[in-house]
């Protein structure tokens, strides 16, 4: 039996020179990914925040993997080389979602620094989900660049089986993350930082709605503080500005059947909001749709905010309202002030 499990031969052999020749590989063994030695961690502040004076109208040329073996392996299917890892785009897109996700999750920390994490979460869903990396790919012909079975091909396999088209786009979106992770690990010095910007010009334009949103946000004046220093909800606004005993304002479901988000697609609450007082019965002040109630909700009552001309009338006559209490009782000899906003009890009154 070989000493230590080895030949004659390689007991022979100096250490040094065995040791080599182990660790060398064949010419079987397909491309190495020596370069992922050098594996790059984005920096979140290099990442600057979308703008809409940024965003590009036409998409950016696709940058190039510069290891040619790299790219090889970015554009092979694991059927295509015998399952082997290495020599596929298995690896490469396994570290590519990784980047894409931190990638994008940068952007939209940097762009919208309020956001709940929840919808950061939806809003990086769009960006990185197959459909949307899968129609990147055919955008950029990685689709017909790369070595993969008939059977995944828009066309198909002549006379034999096809693939469903959910396949079909699960191999466009692994293709788009390989490539990315291949451009990255490609190029140790600038990869992280040409694949950032790259994609920061590819995605803007699906973020465009909501960076309009936040930007015009950051325009309105300053919101109303309560006496604490903390910002009030359109809600409470609302009730301050027009509020008054035997005002009623409420807040009710609307139709939303096939509503959908434009970005998420996912089905979005409908709320309006309705006044009786002040002359008017069951009026509607404005609406708001959200993926939950609550924000739909707060976006009506901000859209009765906005309604100035309305506000205003209904905001005199709470001022005209006031003024006559205080007088009367002025001529009854009390001279304490009337406050602004009513308690749950007094809101109970009847109808003005």
């Amino acid at each position: 039996m070989p000493k230590h499990g080895l030949t004659p031969e390689e007991v022979s052999e100096p250490p040094s020179k065995r040791a080599k020749s182990d660790s060398a590989p064949s010419a079987s063994q397909g491309p190495t990914l020596e370069s992922a030695a050098s594996f790059q961690i984005p920096s979140l502040h290099a990442n600057t925040k979308w703008t809409l004076a940024t965003i590009q109208r036409t998409r950016p040329p696709l940058p190039d993997i510069l290891d040619p073996a790299l790219k090889k392996a970015a554009l092979t299917h694991p059927g295509k080389a015998n399952n082997d890892p290495v020599a596929s785009y298995e690896r490469l897109e396994w570290i590519g979602d990784a980047y894409l996700e931190l990638i994008a999750s940068s952007f939209i920390y940097q762009t919208f620094p309020t956001l709940p994490a929840g919808k950061s979460a939806q809003r990086r869903e769009m960006l990185i989900r197959n459909t949307t990396l899968g129609e990147f790919s055919v955008h950029y012909g990685l689709d017909k660049m790369a070595d993969i079975p008939e059977e995944f091909n828009m066309e198909g396999r002549v006379g034999g089986t096809n693939a469903s088209q959910k396949v079909r786009v699960k191999i466009l979106g692994d293709l788009f993350e390989a490539y990315v992770g291949g451009v990255i690990l490609s190029d140790p010095a600038n990869g992280i930082q040409r694949a950032s910007d790259w994609l920061k010009a590819l995605w803007g334009p699906l973020m465009a709605e909501y960076i309009r949103e936040e930007e015009k946000k950051a325009r309105k004046p300053e919101q109303k503080q309560s006496a604490s220093g903390q910002a009030l909800d359109p809600k409470t606004v609302l009730e301050a500005t027009i509020g008054a005993r035997g005002v009623k304002i409420e807040y009710k479901d609307l139709p939303s059947k096939n509503l959908k988000d434009r970005g998420t697609k996912l089905p979005l609450f409908a709320i309006g909001c309705f006044m009786t007082g002040w002359g008017e019965t069951n009026l509607q002040l404005g609406h708001g749709s959200a993926l939950s109630k609550k924000e739909a909700g707060q976006k009506a009552a901000q859209m009765a905010l906005d309604n100035k001309k309305l506000l205003k009338k209904f905001a005199d006559k709470k001022a005209e309202m006031k003024a006559a209490r205080e007088a009367q009782l002025q001529q009854a000899g009390v001279t304490f002030p009337l406050k602004d906003q009513p308690s749950a009890q007094e809101t109970t009154g009847d109808v003005l």
